[in-house]
């Protein structure tokens, strides 16, 4: 039986190596033995997580790189303002930086998008640290969101799944293979789905796991989901090490790794501690080996932020409507059903079900076998929110295993892995969704359906709300709701869903509004209602000017600003006006 001690006893010239793909792959199986009992305990491969990199992962690297700049590089080109949105879902990140114009202001964050009072008592390191660059640099907003996380991110992603998988795949090929699993895989049924013909619904359905799995997605616009995310192999390493009496000091950094990735992504924070004990209680239970009682601070420290977002949750209305409205299966598209995940996982997981065969006893060996177990309890568990989120980093073990399952630990009946037919498996993997995704942010960008570039009326008008003395909140379309809080530091009656109250009902009559659908008599009774003190019309990709709301509005108007394809209204002070006001206050 393999001991931990024995890890650096074999020679790394006994590693398998090569210099082509069928003859590594062929190496890694020689090894291989028909009785389970027999099968190879990776952890008793040489240690190679420090050495250098190759010429195959510098190119991995330089991928996923730009992959990282895959949005954000054209929109750079275009020569245009941005508004900050690099992603899928620019309403996130657009919300993301309305908090750190918040935490670099106030350290604290609160809703702007709601027209309730502030309470503002949301602490996020990372929104704080850009927050705290943008105020004492002078660097835009978006700049020091991208300017900070963006290299971190591609840091930590690759990184992550690169020593993880030096520490449980055979060198060479083998590795190579896992590592660009692991950040390149995106399945391709949505894409597929599209050339078929398939409904809305199925293709939302597709999108939505793959996305979630993906390593791409949280690189274009969710940098601080793939820092927590990919943080959690480089924890598990690092947890390894320090158990049985190693460096404190590893456990002190491991500890704080995993408080970060709890604070940033509570649903791997919650996976990296279900690992943590279901692997400490497995091999005490099945193998005999003692529990060590340090790594109780590992998972104390990761408590702490789960204590702490179950406080805002219960305590403060905003997270509150938050949990509610993100719940599973809240939104009708929101569908996940079990035919359409075992699609989206199955071409990784029947392989990795191969490895699952025969006994391991290393921690690093249990723990990547675990990791998948505890994403489906997370998934699947009654607390926290949104839970589809715990499939982020999912083809990190599924990597692992699956090319385990068709090397060290393939079954004789399954074929010998050749490049003829695993080279065009990796590019099925990979290509077809990668640039499904991609095609579906150019359309968003194409058809203006969200804010990706701010236009040069919409800049002028936001700067003009920005710089006015008088406090009040904006009343503006769901578009520009999005761009008010981060760009004028002004709240808005309407934004993203997850932080507006009856966020159906706002948008919908906001938009006949804007639309002028509205009567008269309707149209002055709504507005009158909001309590806003300023009506912001956006550009929204028009060179013209916007549609008059002088009729809408006659007699609430104060005055009319008007920036070629933007216009601001300033309204005349109401009672109601003059509550909302007092609550939401001047710009940040």
């Amino acid at each position: 039986m393999a001991t931990e001690s024995d890890e650096d006893a074999v020679s790394e010239a006994e590693r398998p190596e090569s210099h082509g793909l069928d003859a590594g792959l062929s190496a890694a199986v020689e090894s291989e033995a028909p009785d389970p009992v027999e099968l190879i305990d990776e952890e008793d491969l040489p240690e190679t997580t420090r050495g250098p990199l190759d010429l195959w992962e510098w190119l991995m690297f330089a991928g996923i790189a730009l992959l990282s700049m895959a949005v954000l590089g054209p929109l750079l080109l275009k020569g245009r303002e941005l508004s900050g949105s690099d992603g899928l879902f620019p309403p996130d990140q657009l919300q993301y930086l309305t908090w750190i114009r918040q935490a670099g202001a106030h350290w604290l964050i609160g809703n702007e998008f709601d027209f309730r009072a502030d309470h503002r008592v949301f602490l996020h390191p990372g929104f704080l640290i850009s927050g705290l660059v943008h105020r004492w640099t002078g660097a835009s907003i978006p700049l020091s969101y991208w300017g900070v996380w963006k290299p971190i991110a591609v840091l930590v992603v690759f990184f992550g799944c690169r020593q993880y998988i030096r520490r449980l795949v055979p060198a060479g090929w083998p590795a190579r293979v896992a590592l660009f699993i692991a950040l390149f895989a995106v399945m391709p049924w949505s894409a597929l789905a599209k050339q078929v013909g398939a409904g809305p619904q199925r293709m939302y359905t597709f999108d939505f796991i793959s996305g979630e799995m993906w390593t791409g997605q949280t690189l274009l616009g969710y940098m601080m989901t793939a820092v927590a995310v990919y943080m959690v192999p480089l924890v598990l390493l690092g947890v390894e090490r320090a158990r049985g009496g190693g460096s404190r000091w590893l456990l002190a950094v491991a500890s704080l790794g995993a408080l970060l990735i709890m604070w940033l992504q509570p649903w791997q924070g919650a996976e990296l501690v279900i690992v943590i004990i279901a692997v400490e209680l497995w091999r005490r239970f099945r193998h005999g080996v003692k529990l060590d009682y340090s790594l109780v601070w590992v998972c104390a420290a990761a408590a702490l932020p789960a204590f702490y977002y179950l406080w805002l949750g219960t305590f403060d209305q905003s997270w509150n409507l938050a949990g509610q409205v993100n719940r599973a299966g809240a939104q009708p598209l929101w569908e996940w059903p079990l035919w359409a995940i075992a699609l989206s996982v199955g071409p990784l997981a029947i392989p990795a079900a191969f490895a699952l065969r025969g006994k391991v006893t290393g921690w690093q060996s249990v723990a990547v076998r675990v990791w998948p177990l505890a994403i489906a309890i997370v998934y699947l568990g009654p607390f926290g929110t949104f839970p589809y989120h715990a499939f982020q980093g999912l083809t990190v073990p599924l990597a692992v295993l699956a090319v385990q399952g068709l090397t060290t630990r393939r079954p004789s009946w399954v074929p010998r892995p050749r490049a003829w037919w695993v080279v065009p498996a990796l590019l099925f993997l990979t290509v077809p969704g990668t640039l499904h995704k991609l095609r579906l942010v150019r359309d968003n960008i194409h058809h203006v359906a969200y804010p990706y570039y701010i236009f040069d009326g919409e800049k002028r008008a936001l700067r003009f709300l920005e710089d006015n003395p008088k406090p009040g909140g904006v009343l503006t379309s769901t578009y520009g709701g999005l761009l008010v809080p981060p760009h004028a530091g002004r709240e808005v009656y309407i934004g993203p869903f997850s932080w507006t109250p009856s966020w159906d009902l706002r948008a919908q009559v906001t938009g006949v509004f804007f639309a002028d659908q509205l009567g008269t008599r309707a149209a002055r009774k709504f507005v009158r209602s909001t309590g806003a003190k300023f009506v912001f019309q956006e550009c929204q990709g028009r060179i013209q000017p916007p549609r008059s709301l002088d009729r809408q509005l006659g007699p609430l108007i104060e005055s009319t600003h008007d920036f070629g394809c933007a216009r601001v209204y300033i309204l005349k002070p109401n009672a109601r006006q003059e509550r909302v006001s007092s609550r939401v206050g001047v710009s940040d």
